[in-house]
């Protein structure tokens, strides 16, 4: 990636930090009472925060994440600070088969499912980290398993689209402001010459892409069956991953 899309996302970031606020706040979310509702990668950040919203606000929440000892302490935190607790759901989404453990013991717990929350991601790894089916680590946790753990709770969202009072079920996938530098080289999702051309932030752009592409065609292809599919930006804050960019942009984070 080049100088100027450095800078170009380094203005990106100027201006949310300085032009852009929002006035929404926890206190404004509904009653979720009865509402089920899975989050991936609830351990830390934007996932645990989420939770603790939705927790306040009584909903039935399935925290998915891939370490149970990580999960045991966060779970403890968020019933010290709202009184409830999450449901522990053992995820990896680095290996498809622990994707299909994990959507096969939900979908033997629960019939509906009102909202599913795709946050969880890596960035920037190292390149010659692959998932445990030979795809890009970033590629095939933040996108391939995601696609294929919301695909398998499909049924699930169908017929909670259809318990909901608005007759709708969601799914969010967090993207990033990265997607706007991305493109998509499909001979980088594994390993090979294409491959080792391509730098680690370059993956990481291009599965924020993906992400988004993915929300899209699921919001053209399943809007009939009441779903809602939408990627979102979270913005300027701070959670536990890293950055994958240079001082220029970092100096204004």
């Amino acid at each position: 990636m080049g100088i100027l899309s450095e800078v170009y996302y380094a203005a990106v970031l100027f201006w949310r930090v300085f032009f852009l606020r929002g006035d929404f706040t926890t206190s404004k979310m509904p009653d979720l009472t009865g509402h089920v509702i899975v989050v991936t990668g609830g351990n830390t950040g934007i996932g645990w925060e989420t939770i603790k919203a939705l927790l306040e606000h009584n909903a039935k929440v399935y925290m998915a994440s891939r370490s149970k000892q990580r999960a045991e302490v966060a779970v403890a935190r968020l019933k010290e600070e709202t009184g409830k607790e999450p449901i522990f759901l053992e995820l990896d989404l680095g290996d498809l088969k622990s994707v299909r453990r994990a959507a096969d013991e939900f979908l033997s717990k629960e019939q509906e499912l009102h909202v599913l929350f795709n946050n969880a991601g890596v960035m920037t790894p190292p390149k010659e980290q692959l998932t445990a089916d030979g795809y890009d680590l970033q590629f095939g946790t933040n996108v391939i398993g995601h696609f294929l753990f919301t695909e398998l709770l499909m049924p699930a969202l169908f017929a909670g689209a259809q318990s909901s009072p608005d007759h709708h079920a969601r799914i969010i996938t967090t993207s990033s402001g990265a997607a706007m530098l991305g493109h998509i080289n499909f001979n980088s999702w594994k390993a090979g010459t294409s491959r080792q051309n391509v730098s680690v932030r370059f993956l990481y752009f291009q599965s924020k892409l993906a992400n988004a592409i993915v929300a899209r065609q699921i919001a053209k292809r399943y809007a009939d069956r009441g779903i809602i599919s939408i990627s979102v930006d979270p913005g300027r804050l701070r959670c536990a991953l890293p950055l994958p960019l240079s001082m220029l942009p970092l100096l204004l984070m």
